[in-house]
C-alpha cells in the first residue's frame, strides 16, 4: 500500500518538476551577447548536466546493489537508461542554437559535440551487452565505469566555439539564479520519472527479464507447480 501511494506521487511530481523547469527557461532574461539564444543554452545546459548527475545516481546505486544492497537492483537498471535518454534529448535541444549561433545542426568540428557524440555510441553499445547479457551484476559494474568514462570526457574534453561560462560570466546576477533552478528542476524531473518507471513491474521485466524478481502470486504458483 506504502508503495503504491508513493507510485501515485512520483507522477505528478514529474509532471510538476518538468513545468518548473520550463518555466526557468522562458522566464531568462536576453542576455547582453546571445540575446534570446540564452534560452536554448540553459535549456541544453541544464538537461545535459542534470543527465550528468543521474548518472553519478546511477553509479552509486550500483555501488550499492554490488554491496549488497539488492533493493536499489530496481533503480540502478532504470536510472541507467532514463540518463542516457537525458544526455539524447540535451544533444538534440543544442542542435538548435548551434543551428542558430553557428549555422550547422551539428558542428563535427567542435570538441563538445565530439564528446556528446561519443557518449551516446559508447552509452548505446554498453546498454546493447547488458542487455544481450542480462546479468545484474554484470549491469553495476558497467554502469560504474560507463560513469567514469564519461566524467572524464566532460571534465578533459576543450571547447573551440562552444562559450566556456557565458552564464557565470554575464553581468546579469539573475542568470546564475535561473539556471540553477532549471538544472535542480531537471534533476528532480528525471529522478521522480525514474522513480515512477521503478514500480512499474512490467517495464522492469522488459528491461532485465533475466533478472527479474518474482511476486508473491509467481512464487504461490511455482509452490502450487511443484506440490505433490
Amino acid at each position: 500500500m506504502l508503495r503504491q501511494s508513493k507510485n501515485r506521487l512520483y507522477l505528478p511530481l514529474t509532471l510538476f518538476f518538468s513545468l518548473l523547469w520550463l518555466l526557468f527557461v522562458l522566464l531568462t532574461p536576453p542576455e547582453r551577447t546571445l540575446g534570446t539564444l540564452i534560452r536554448w543554452v540553459f535549456a541544453h545546459g541544464s538537461l545535459t548536466q542534470a543527465s550528468v548527475l543521474v548518472f553519478l545516481a546511477a553509479a552509486l546505486f550500483s555501488a550499492g546493489y554490488l554491496l549488497g544492497n539488492h533493493s536499489w537492483r530496481r533503480w540502478l537498471l532504470v536510472t541507467g537508461w532514463v540518463a542516457f535518454g537525458l544526455w539524447v534529448l540535451g544533444f538534440l535541444v543544442s542542435m538548435i542554437p548551434a543551428r542558430l549561433a553557428w549555422g550547422v545542426w551539428i558542428d563535427f568540428h567542435e570538441p563538445r559535440t565530439q564528446m556528446m557524440l561519443r557518449i551516446m555510441v559508447v552509452g548505446l553499445i554498453f546498454l546493447i551487452i547488458t542487455q544481450w547479457v542480462k546479468h545484474p551484476q554484470f549491469t553495476a559494474i558497467a554502469q560504474i565505469l560507463f560513469t567514469f568514462i564519461l566524467l572524464f570526457l566532460v571534465r578533459s574534453t576543450g571547447m573551440i566555439r562552444h562559450p566556456a561560462n557565458p552564464i557565470g560570466e554575464s553581468p546579469n546576477a539573475i542568470l546564475p539564479v535561473l539556471y540553477s533552478g532549471a538544472f535542480f528542476a531537471a534533476t528532480l524531473a528525471t529522478l521522480c520519472f525514474s522513480g515512477w518507471l521503478v514500480n512499474r513491474k512490467s517495464l522492469l521485466k522488459n528491461l532485465h527479464p533475466g533478472g527479474a524478481e518474482r511476486t508473491e502470486g509467481e512464487k504461490t504458483e511455482g509452490r502450487r507447480h511443484f506440490s505433490p
